[in-house]
């Protein structure tokens, strides 16, 4: 395979798996103008991961995820068990590759990962030290994360489009991902080609490989939230909305399957649901804690009717929400989720995706903080803390802009302030009836729903 090095078994020498600044500086002669834009055409080298589609079920043998409120030791996921284990695998520990306290328990993807973020980080591409924010746990039942980070309060780029409407076209005099600078690209992710080779046994890594037409690519989030934070662009020069079909869904389940660490996690922010940029991305990075919505009780809805997939609601938490298992394929759970997002964005409802147990749990969490706040129907007490309920926060990992609301956070507070971004009772048993229920195959499936929630705000 020349170049290439399996991302499992024995590992690749540690300067083989980052394309350094460095490197990409000697990419072009006028570094300034370096932009992602410049892999349009396919024949520009970036490091490469091409992942292994494999069946869910071969991975994942049991999901327990972090047990339970009642269970508050977080312990690692026993279900998860790696087919490419070797002898050597005491090592996968150690910190010859620059991992940190943060990340000890690593696959490959998660040691190329780490290594070229730290890289980025060494080379002064983020806008603050996200190492140096404060972080807590806040003292009750749930356990809720707070976050003080003054960094992305003042530092993160504004949102540049209207908040009201979920699907938006695409718009590139705005900022996108295509104007990125080309350093802040870790590696493409692709699936592997030519995958019905009974010798192809595993994801492969390719320090420098043409990457295609339209890569998907993982970048660094300039503005972090946590260590390891990183952006997953599908098809990033074609130029895509942020909208959500099975397609463009599935990447981001593999590359949650490809970490074998607990605690790396994928999120998705739809318009009006605190996205900041209209171009296709998912987030992901790594919090040493249990969310709390990842805790929370679950019920199965209609049992088998979702194919080989698992259906539940969210119970005991303060934003109503699904949670969806996988069955025996990532694709069938694209397509479980998928289209239950195109309803919600045909209904103009925003929502946050979190990608959870290594891509075998997704809690879909439809919110409608921002169109209450556009109604004068949040306290003001909460509209002055500045959180704002994207993906990682609504799941229960809070980030406060002000000192004062950091250091006085209670569960009660963290709770009034999430329980602001849920739909009421009524209309998530409408969302429940159109997307998963019996009124799914409605031809006015999506006008229903939307009467719904349009009549309660």
């Amino acid at each position: 395979m020349g170049d290439t090095a399996t991302m499992s078994g024995s590992r690749p020498q540690k300067p083989s798996v980052v394309c350094s600044l460095h490197q990409l500086d000697g990419q072009d002669s006028d570094k300034d103008f370096a932009k992602v834009a410049s892999i349009v055409g396919g024949e520009r080298k970036l490091p490469k991961i091409s992942y292994l589609k494999h069946e869910a079920a071969a991975v994942f043998k049991r999901v327990r995820s972090f047990g339970s409120f009642q269970d508050l030791v977080v312990p690692d996921i026993d279900g998860y068990e790696s087919s490419e284990n070797t002898e050597d695998d005491d090592d996968d520990d150690d910190d010859s590759w620059g991992l940190s306290g943060y990340v000890t328990d690593a696959s490959e993807f998660d040691r190329i990962l780490i290594s070229a973020w730290e890289d980025r980080f060494a080379g002064g591409l983020f806008r603050y030290d996200v190492t140096a924010v404060s972080t807590k746990v806040i003292v009750g039942n749930k356990q809720y994360v707070a976050q003080f980070n003054i960094g992305r309060a003042t530092n993160k780029r504004p949102t540049e489009f209207s908040i009201d409407k979920v699907c938006q076209d695409f718009d590139a005099n705005k900022f996108n991902f295509t104007k990125a600078d080309l350093k802040e690209v870790l590696f493409s992710f692709t699936a592997l080609a030519g995958q019905a080779d009974e010798n192809v046994s595993r994801s492969i890594f390719e320090p420098s490989a043409c990457v295609g037409e339209s890569p998907t690519v993982v970048l660094i989030n300039v503005s972090p939230i946590e260590y390891g934070h990183v952006l997953l662009c599908p098809r990033v020069t074609d130029k895509l909305p942020q909208q959500i079909t099975p397609d463009v869904l599935l990447p981001a389940l593999y590359m949650a399957s490809e970490s074998r660490n607990p605690y790396f996690r994928v999120g998705y922010n739809s318009l009006g649901a605190y996205a900041t940029i209209n171009h296709l991305h998912f987030q992901a990075y790594y919090l040493m804690e249990a969310f709390p919505i990842e805790r929370a009780p679950t019920v199965e809805i209609a049992p088998g009717t979702h194919g080989d997939c698992t259906v539940y609601r969210v119970n005991g938490y303060p934003v109503r929400c699904l949670c969806f298992e996988v069955g025996d394929s990532f694709e069938e759970l694209a397509t479980l989720v998928g289209d239950c997002c195109v309803k919600l964005q045909g209904a103009n409802i925003p929502f946050n995706i979190l990608i959870a147990d290594h891509g075998a749990r997704v809690f879909l969490i439809p919110q409608v903080f921002s169109r209450r706040i556009a109604h004068n129907k949040i306290p003001e007490s909460v509209i002055a803390t500045g959180v704002n309920p994207a993906v990682f926060e609504i799941s229960g990992h809070l980030l406060y802009k002000q000192e004062s609301d950091y250091d006085g956070c209670t569960e009660s507070s963290a709770e009034e302030l999430l329980a602001c971004a849920s739909l009421t009772e009524t209309q998530f048993l409408a969302l429940i009836k159109f997307t998963v229920g019996e009124g799914k195959n409605s031809p006015s499936a999506v006008q229903d729903l939307t009467a719904v929630v349009d009549s309660e705000n």
